[in-house]
């Protein structure tokens, strides 16, 4: 009898870790940019495949100035660059936005201009450099 239940407490300790750990990694990334993931999952615009760059621009529903606006209420900063960009397979505008605690890249959708991501991405120094010094 103490064997069985030993054996069936070590089970459900098991699993419960199992569980748990199960939703840890299901659970959402996100790093400081609100409740944005820090990486793009959906948009509206899905790229047709070998789509390119020349496509991008024609494809947008979302300009720059609109993009770099949104980028801003997200995320309040200076805006560093903005491009349009390809995003696992998703049409978005990359806008790099520095802040006192360096450079975010918050990503908008470039067909309905909500913001879709937003990554603090700490490493990339070329967005991190003055417009005119790249």
């Amino acid at each position: 009898m103490k064997r069985s239940t030993k054996r069936l407490t070590t089970i459900v300790v098991a699993a419960s870790l199992a569980g748990g750990a199960a939703l840890a990694t299901s659970t959402p990334a996100t790093n400081g940019g609100g409740d944005y993931p820090c990486e793009v999952r959906t948009a509206s615009i899905k790229l047709p495949r070998g789509a390119k760059k020349g496509d991008l621009v024609r494809l947008a529903k979302v300009s720059k100035t609109q993009a770099e606006a949104v980028a801003l209420a997200a995320l309040p900063g200076e805006v560093v660059r903005a491009k349009l960009d390809d995003e696992n397979g998703y049409l978005i505008w990359q806008v790099d936005v520095r802040q006192a605690q360096g450079v975010a890249e918050v990503k908008v959708d470039a067909g309905n201009g909500q913001v879709v991501a937003i990554d603090h991405d700490e490493d990339d120094e070329d967005a991190a450099k003055p417009a005119g010094k790249r």
